[in-house]
């Protein structure tokens, strides 16, 4: 059983890397980004050390 996760963009880039890695490794991808800064306000906090506010994108809830 896999010790480590790895999530990457797209599938091909997953096989790549799982090809350099050993067995203690799963590499997955997410299809795609899984979360981004919010688009109806600023998305981070100044006041806050501009720490970012990021959502879940609406079509990768699931994964």
């Amino acid at each position: 059983m896999a010790k480590n996760l790895i999530i990457v963009e797209s599938p091909a880039k997953a096989r790549t890397i799982s090809n350099f890695l050993g067995k203690d490794y799963t590499v997955t991808a997410s299809m795609g980004h899984v979360r981004d800064l919010p688009s109806s306000k600023l998305g981070f906090d100044p006041e806050n050390g501009f720490a970012p506010d990021y959502e879940i994108s609406k079509n990768k809830k699931k994964q």
